[in-house]
């Protein structure tokens, strides 16, 4: 589906604004040596799968070590 943006921004469930988000954040690491890139991008896939409760497993997966 697409969207003319002369008309309209949403149409319904279809729009950009998640990724625009998720691209905002990863903007932020531009310049990260490729070192510790991965450890940035694992962080980012908890937020998107975890939206809610991403600290408390954070501390759950760092506790345990």
């Amino acid at each position: 589906m697409r969207i003319k943006h002369s008309e309209k921004y949403v149409d319904g469930e279809v729009h950009v604004n998640r990724c625009e988000n998720r691209h905002s954040f990863l903007r932020k690491f531009r310049g990260v040596s490729k070192k510790h890139l991965q450890g940035y991008l694992l962080f980012l896939t908890l937020l998107i799968n975890m939206p809610t409760r991403w600290f408390s497993t954070l501390l759950s997966l760092t506790s345990s070590r």
